[in-house]
């Protein structure tokens, strides 16, 4: 009897060092890991398109009219986005923050000054959070090689700029009692059209919309690794501009391609809403890439369970669409086009007066498996 209490023994000691010796494998193939306390479901905010826009660095004259140099002027970035983003932050108590691109209005700060207070102002919380690029980041004469220097000095930023189309592109993980519940693939979808020529000068920074064949070989590579050593591992793609796929997943609550929208379309008051579905959508969109579907089968093979865009200010909604949360993220300032309420309605216009519909798109994740659980929407009241 004790030869064979010895064995077993051996036999748990051995599977107890192949599992911890796995756990450390695949923990390695991430480039950043948040690890979460146990006992409580992780949670991870998810801000889109501060966009902020320093009138003062306005690069031809009337480029603005007089009400947008008063309302989007230099020292209005608390009133217009920080307080707002505070809010959410403070209400939320997120362990991860994503940025889903769009943190600036890169032809508003040729200077730099924007981004540098962005990340210092975010850094403040002492909490990680992960960017993406945008359409408009690029257009910055400080050039996004500059940009990605400020995200990467950052404390507490969360980025890797790896040499693929685009910038960026890197893989963020949430750990819970040593186990890999969840990976957020960052990746730059590009498409900003008037990029400066100080951002092109890195090579691989580029105007077209869309992912490059490089970007689809890493995360194809590194998602299959990670599921070798790691199968109950959940993914999660977060990029900026929406592809295809989103378009065939929001046709079902009405939406027509090309077609602007007379009235919002508020998910939440359809009687034959899917269970899970929630949000407004305030703009119509045209498809803006992968119109054949490659990337999105790539997803779907990989086993990808949730996308999340923003690009599309007026539109804050959550799908589910072939097995895939289809997630357009709250707008979180004030700058730039947003939506309004006006009598108790969301409405999407040009109305400074009224209040704005500004907040942050939130995910709990299930401590027991990574999967996602009770994901909402935050809208803040009205900032002081």
């Amino acid at each position: 009897m004790k030869k064979i209490g010895i064995l077993l023994c051996i036999l748990c000691l051995c599977a107890t060092g192949c599992s911890m010796g796995k756990g450390k494998k695949v923990m390695d193939k991430v480039d950043f890991i948040v690890e979460v306390e146990e006992g409580r479901e992780p949670i991870v905010l998810q801000l889109a398109d501060p966009q902020i826009i320093d009138a003062g660095q306005q690069r031809t004259p009337d480029r603005l009219n007089l009400v947008e140099q008063q309302f989007w002027a230099t020292d209005q970035v608390e009133e217009q986005c920080y307080n707002y983003l505070e809010d959410v932050i403070a209400k939320t108590h997120p362990d991860l923050i994503l940025i889903v691109g769009d943190i600036i209005y890169g032809e508003f700060d040729d200077s730099g000054s924007a981004m540098k207070s962005f990340v210092k102002f975010m850094d403040s919380f002492g909490i990680p959070w992960a960017p993406v690029f945008g359409n408009h980041d690029n257009e910055s004469k400080k050039g996004v090689d500059w940009q990605c220097e400020q995200f990467l000095n950052a404390k507490n930023c969360l980025f890797k700029q790896r040499e693929l189309t685009g910038n960026g592109n890197y893989t963020v993980g949430i750990s819970q009692g040593g186990k890999l519940k969840r990976v957020f693939f960052m990746m730059d979808s590009n498409g900003c059209q008037n990029i400066s020529k100080e951002s092109l000068a890195n090579g691989h920074t580029v105007p077209s919309v869309g992912f490059g064949t490089d970007q689809i070989t890493w995360y194809t590579e590194v998602a299959k690794e990670i599921k070798e050593l790691s199968p109950e591992t959940k993914y999660t793609f977060a990029f900026h501009i929406q592809p295809n796929a989103f378009l065939q997943a929001y046709e079902y609550y009405g939406l027509e391609k090309w077609i602007p929208l007379k009235n919002p379309i508020d998910i939440d008051t359809y009687s034959d809403k899917k269970e899970g579905d929630f949000g407004y959508l305030g703009q119509g969109f045209a498809a803006s890439w992968d119109t054949q579907n490659i990337v999105w089968n790539s997803f779907k093979e990989l086993g990808v369970d949730s996308v999340l865009v923003g690009h599309e200010h007026c539109n804050s909604a959550s799908v589910v669409y072939d097995g895939i949360r289809c997630q357009f993220v709250q707008k979180s300032s004030t700058y730039d086009h947003i939506n309004y309420i006006q009598n108790g309605e969301i409405i999407s216009a040009a109305c400074k007066n009224l209040t704005p519909v500004v907040g942050g798109t939130v995910f709990e994740l299930s401590e027991e498996d990574g999967s996602i659980v009770n994901p909402h929407i935050y809208l803040c009241d009205e900032a002081d």
